[in-house]
């Protein structure tokens, strides 16, 4: 079942769709260098949520909220 979203397979066509999402028409030049220096963009996110970087984060982090618990 689909929803009707479209999901760009390509840098050039997820970098254009993104632009139009937030409505903005950077210059084409500009366009360019965000398309050239999208896959080390989203490489850099998805390391994010990677099982190796999993380990450094704490399972229970304390906040403010958590003292005015006591």
């Amino acid at each position: 079942m689909t929803l009707g979203v479209q999901v760009a397979t390509d840098d050039d066509a997820t970098v254009r769709r993104l632009l139009a999402a937030i409505g903005i028409e950077p210059p084409a030049d500009e366009v360019d260098e965000m398309i050239k220096s999208y896959p080390a963009l989203r490489a850099a996110a998805d390391s994010l949520y990677s099982s190796e970087a999993a380990r450094f984060v704490p399972a229970f982090l304390y906040t403010d909220a958590n003292s005015e618990a006591t």
